[in-house]
């Protein structure tokens, strides 16, 4: 352990120490060493508060950081501070990234993910819907992001679990609590299939105002977010306005006019959110539209150009191997071409996008040929 991160657990367990109070620290004092260091008068002087600065001063004395340490090993909980190599470069990019994030379960927050997210009072609509399209992009190797409450959230988990794909919980207390309870057995089908994730310490009661904080980390770590059902004034259009916000994509699954329920994401529809019906809608969106960073994005003057895909190294090695096999699963794909099972997921979607592979059972994938390469201008 680095000397510095004594002093970034330890002053992430300060109340009322917000990520951007401790930003404005961190931007002033260049590192938690000299904040922890700094007296009452400097602090106070940064954050405009000397109720806090107090507060910092008195805790930091009494703050027994080995205890936390042991509380942390003792519950298997890793973690990650900004200026960590790993920490997620989404989150890092947000207007107030958390200064420490608490995980259990593997480090796959760098992941390309999508938050889908709704109403904790849904319908049976609403739950089938989040957990098939939660499946369907589970299926495809994209992390799907959610905050493991009641309702939608949890259906979201469940979808990606049952296609044995991976997926992040983003908690609202403290890792060593599971909330709400009856989500026990969910929370450690997580930590075994992704990971469960939280900005506070240990010992942190799932309290009401934790939950707004935390939607910020749900649409942070996600290339964009997809509400399921949502009331006029619900919580989920709080994490819809942070996705734009933060850049992000904004989806909607449209609803019945007459529920309640529906109001929310219809009127996202109606302000320019995607309309999504089935995963294709999330993909196209992310990988095809927008190029998902690495390729050229589509403008009105290059639009036809969607239709003469041109293929990257890494999804020609994978044609190139399909020339032999014609049809192959995931897992011969990975071992013949030692690559990260994220770096051939997001090869075969490109692949399936462009019509030059087929999707079959059992994680089987099927080679159409390169005729769409071929069409005429």
């Amino acid at each position: 352990m680095k000397e510095t991160d004594f002093y970034w657990l330890g002053l992430s367990t300060i109340s009322g120490l917000g990520s951007i109070r401790m930003n404005k620290l961190i931007n002033h004092f260049g590192d938690p060493l000299s904040i922890w260091k700094a007296d009452k008068i400097e602090l106070e002087i940064v954050i405009g508060s000397s109720v806090l600065a107090e507060r910092i001063v008195r805790e930091r004395e009494k703050l027994d950081i080995e205890k936390l340490l042991e509380r942390t090993a003792k519950n298997g909980i890793k973690y990650l501070t900004l200026l960590d190599k790993d920490y997620p470069e989404n989150l890092k990019n947000i207007y107030d990234p958390p200064p420490v994030i608490y995980y259990k379960g593997e480090n796959i927050l760098s992941s390309i993910g999508i938050s889908i997210i709704g109403s904790r009072r849904c319908t049976a609509y609403g739950k089938k819907t989040a957990e098939k399209i939660a499946y369907e992009l589970a299926e495809r190797g994209i992390a799907v992001i959610s905050g493991m409450a009641r309702g939608i959230d949890t259906h979201a988990h469940i979808g990606a679990l049952n296609a044995r794909g991976r997926t992040i919980a983003v908690l609202g207390s403290g890792l060593d609590i599971v909330y709400p309870p009856e989500n026990k057995k969910l929370f450690f089908e997580i930590q075994e299939n992704g990971a469960v994730v939280s900005e506070y310490p240990p010992g942190v009661e799932p309290l009401a105002g934790n939950f707004p904080q935390r939607n910020r980390i749900i649409s942070g770590l996600s290339t964009g977010v997809l509400v399921v059902e949502a009331a006029q004034k619900s919580g989920s259009l709080i994490t819809a306005n942070l996705a734009l916000e933060q850049g992000r994509e904004l989806f909607a699954i449209p609803g019945n006019i007459d529920r309640q329920q529906s109001t929310g994401t219809n009127n996202l529809i109606k302000e320019g959110a995607k309309m999504v019906t089935e995963a294709k809608d999330i993909i196209e969106e992310i990988y095809l539209y927008k190029g998902c960073g690495d390729d050229e994005q589509i403008d009105s003057k290059k639009e036809s150009r969607m239709f003469y895909p041109e293929l990257s190294a890494e999804e020609m090695e994978l044609v190139e191997i399909f020339r032999e096999e014609t049809e192959i699963t995931v897992d011969e794909l990975i071992r013949l071409s030692n690559k990260s099972p994220e770096k051939i997921n997001t090869a075969l979607i490109k692949l399936e996008l462009k019509g030059i592979i087929s999707r079959g059972p059992g994680k089987k994938y099927f080679f159409m040929g390169l005729q769409s390469l071929l069409k005429p201008l």
